[in-house]
């Protein structure tokens, strides 16, 4: 008896249509990279409001109310000054802010992938964009509403120009102003000096030597240099001669304080950076040898590990927290390309991947997701306690568009707090009513929960043990929402305000 087979049906044997594509797709680079943005935006959606993105909000809030405020470092807050006038809350407006760094960190990407590809291949250098963005740190932090992925974006974007152009004077000058507004970000873009000698010292090989090429830098240093003047003169415009003296303080601090070996509170993060960014740090940890091995002139070697350099910033920089890696890490994540070539060699590149989406995945899953509804709840308990937009003391600037009448509370703010040696939280409250402080920072709970007040001058310790009795201890970040509006909707809660304080517990 015949088979019977229906018209136009592929012959038996015949090959079925893939229903994936094949592991030497040009898709799959791509999917993973895919994957690894969709992480980083659950991540700025959903993560809590770190200490840090409060203050740099209170920054552009106090721009926002006519106010001084230092020129140096603070360029972002003329950027992002419209974020005062959306509806919503600070935490809300830190979200949005939070959708501009995600627009930095594509160029981020951009700026390793054109990096890269001096280097390696096309499918290598979207490698070294992913191991960047699956590193744990960078996952947790490079969308967070903070001046390290607007700098880093501006740093990567030159690095690439002097890495594939030969600095004719269209990419001289955007090479300058790259480097100039960077610089107006925040002054650490000098830890990426022994980056940029890397590929000055790569690109002169790449010409001969030719005698004009270490003019161009020349000029584009100079470029740096007008970019940088012009628009802190803009930004410091009508700014009171105290800001411009407090920009100066700052340059001075930083250079007594923040460098010295072995002396970060830090220090320790870098075994934390490294365990949850396995692909990343055993393909840095490659790469040096891997250089080496290259056949390549030594001048040639010898520039490639200038890339290398910022993995060590950690054990002479003082402010290496875990955020600080979205800054320091492109570079690394470039010269690791070399490596990941020679592991996708011998373990082949769906292995590579994968471990790449394994080791993200683990950090995404993990991640803290229940502290931004309980700081939501807490920001809109204090609107309903406090709904006038009065002065207030915290650690960070939480509340955006109230009065922050203290210093910001960083390791840094208390130590130059103590050096200025003056009571300024009596002060403040002398100048003008402080009727509200929220016990956000490990000093106020120290001072209030165990009575110890050396974070504080004397007077100034108190002074703020008098004024605000922690008349609400249960107003805690862990209250239910019912808890909150119950104590929010108290007459009592309002009385209390006019005759002492009122301090909310941020625990």
């Amino acid at each position: 008896m015949k088979a019977v087979t229906a018209r136009g049906a592929p012959a038996l044997g015949r090959a079925l249509p893939r229903a994936m594509p094949g592991k030497a797709s040009a898709v799959w680079p791509y999917a993973l990279i895919g994957l690894l943005v969709g992480l980083h935006l659950t991540m700025a959606l959903w993560r809590g409001i770190n200490w840090d993105e409060f203050w740099f909000y209170n920054q552009v809030q106090v721009v926002a109310r006519g106010e001084w405020i230092q020129p140096l470092q603070t360029i972002h807050t003329r950027a992002l000054i419209w974020l005062s006038s959306l509806p919503g809350n600070s935490i809300e407006h830190i979200i949005v802010a939070r959708m501009i760094m995600m627009a930095f960190l594509a160029v981020i990407a951009a700026g390793i992938y054109a990096t890269a590809k001096a280097f390696t291949d096309h499918r290598t250098a979207l490698l070294s964009v992913a191991v960047y963005l699956g590193a744990g740190f960078v996952l947790q932090h490079a969308t967070s509403f903070r001046v390290d992925p607007i700098v880093t974006a501006f740093l990567t974007a030159a690095l690439a120009i002097a890495a594939r152009t030969r600095l004719r004077w269209p990419s001289m000058l955007a090479l300058g102003a790259l480097i100039g507004m960077a610089a107006m970000v925040t002054i650490k873009m000098v830890l990426w000096v022994p980056v940029f000698a890397g590929i000055a010292l790569w690109r002169w090989h790449d010409v001969d030597f030719d005698r004009t090429y270490p003019l161009r830098w020349v000029a584009a240093a100079l470029v740096s240099a007008i970019m940088f003047a012009a628009l802190y003169t803009l930004h410091s415009s009508g700014a009171s001669p105290q800001a411009n003296a407090s920009a100066t303080n700052t340059l001075s601090f930083a250079g007594g304080k923040m460098f010295g070996l072995l002396h970060s509170p830090y220090l320790a993060m870098l075994g934390k950076a490294a365990a949850i960014s396995i692909p990343l740090a055993l393909a840095a940890l490659l790469a040096p040898p891997t250089v080496m091995r290259l056949q390549l002139p030594l001048g040639k070697r010898i520039a490639l590990l200038g890339l290398w350099v910022p993995l060590l910033t950690p054990l002479f920089y003082h402010n290496s927290a875990p955020y600080v890696y979205v800054f320091l890490l492109p570079p690394v994540a470039i010269v690791s390309a070399l490596a990941l070539r020679v592991l996708v060699e011998r373990y082949g590149e769906t292995l590579v991947m994968g471990f790449i989406a394994l080791n993200a995945l683990a950090v995404w899953v993990v991640d803290e997701r229940r502290v931004l509804p309980r700081q939501q709840a807490l920001i809109e308990a204090v609107h309903k306690v406090v709904p006038e937009k009065v002065h207030y003391f915290d650690c960070c600037g939480m509340m955006g568009s109230y009065t922050k009448a203290n210093e910001f509370l960083t390791f840094i703010g208390t130590l130059k707090y103590f050096e200025r040696g003056h009571p300024e939280y009596v002060e403040g409250m002398a100048n003008e009513p402080v009727p509200l402080l929220i016990d956000n920072n490990r000093n106020f709970t120290a001072l209030f929960d165990e009575g110890d007040g050396r974070k504080f001058l004397a007077e100034d310790a108190k002074a703020l043990g008098e004024t605000y009795p922690l008349l609400f201890t249960a107003m805690r970040l862990g209250a239910s929402r019912r808890e909150l509006d119950a104590t929010a909707a108290c007459g009592g809660v309002e009385r209390a305000c006019g005759t002492a304080g009122v301090c909310f517990t941020a625990l």
